[in-house]
């Protein structure tokens, strides 16, 4: 209803018009903030309220089939024209039998994507097809306000998925494998170089994905012998020593001391030269400048063909 629809509703009720008024403002004032962000696409200057950001998701869960109450169907009376609740057999189509789960959840539970792409919008559901998008306009504006990312490269686009940073990675090099037209090519490019770290997530990452780790020594700085850094000469002999078999090089930009962030500017003109994709682990990273700085030099300088960012560290 708009605004004058809203005020004589309230009127019929005996709330007096100066009385609705008030209330209105609110309303419109809300109103204002939800069309700004789904125009603007990025994260407010002003934190929302628990009851405007409810709202939001409770309209958006609405507009999902799972969602949809009531509809003309065969009803308790058994007639066609009766009314009935909404009994969808979709595969996507969520079922969730506690009350309190479902609200918790703000009512969704139906699935995104379609014909294997999470990143198309799903024809029965709407609202959440439109959270996922809407999720991921917000979270790059974050990267891009927040970490200082550049827009028109490293934070350029991306894809926001509910996996941890090894699963992400593993997806990361399946889609370059998939991504190359020729079989015979494809079926020749098994072996990916990592950057030596010493945590496992990557390594496993990397045998998910059913290729070859080829891991390349770190060395201690030979300028401060307290850090131990990217070996480019044992990056480079392993990338001519495997020549044609190659998918990626995998770099890290955080790690525990006394690893440094990999020298991905230089890795990525390695890449770049040698026709090699170039992965970069930064799960760590959005909240060092320093290293976002360091991705945009490697992003404008050489190749990067994908980011693996975590949100929640």
């Amino acid at each position: 209803m708009d605004h004058d629809e809203l005020l004589s509703s309230l009127s019929k009720l005996q709330i007096p018009k100066t009385h609705a008024s008030v209330g209105l403002s609110n309303l419109i004032a809300s109103n204002k903030q939800y069309r700004s962000l789904f125009l603007n696409r990025r994260l407010p200057d002003t934190g929302w309220s628990d009851v405007q950001i409810q709202h939001l998701l409770f309209t958006l869960s609405t507009l999902d089939t799972n969602n949809e109450d009531p509809i003309r169907g065969g009803g308790a009376g058994g007639g066609f024209g009766a009314t009935g609740r909404w009994t969808g057999v979709g595969e996507r189509e969520g079922r969730v039998y506690s009350p309190l789960v479902s609200s918790r959840h703000f009512g969704l539970s139906h699935g995104i994507g379609r014909s294997g792409d999470i990143t198309e919008p799903q024809p029965k559901a709407a609202g959440s097809s439109a959270l996922a998008k809407l999720a991921l306009c917000l979270a790059l504006d974050a990267m891009r306000r927040g970490s200082g990312l550049d827009a028109r490269t490293a934070a350029a686009h991306g894809i926001l998925l509910p996996l941890c940073t090894g699963m992400s990675m593993s997806l990361v090099l399946s889609s370059l494998r998939d991504g190359i037209s020729s079989e015979e090519e494809r079926q020749k490019r098994d072996i990916v170089l990592w950057s030596r770290i010493d945590q496992k997530s990557c390594y496993k990452a990397i045998l998910s994905a059913g290729m070859t780790c080829v891991v390349i020594p770190t060395k201690l700085d030979p300028e401060n012998t307290d850090e131990v850094v990217t070996d480019l000469d044992a990056m480079e002999r392993a990338l001519k020593e495997n020549e044609g078999r190659v998918l990626a090089v995998i770099t890290t930009t955080s790690c525990f001391a006394p690893r440094i962030p990999d020298q991905i500017d230089e890795v990525g003109k390695l890449c770049m030269k040698e026709d090699v994709c170039h992965v970069i682990n930064n799960a760590y990273g959005l909240q060092c400048k320093k290293t976002c700085k360091l991705i945009n030099r490697a992003c404008t300088v050489g190749r990067v063909d994908a980011i693996v960012c975590s949100t929640n560290k």
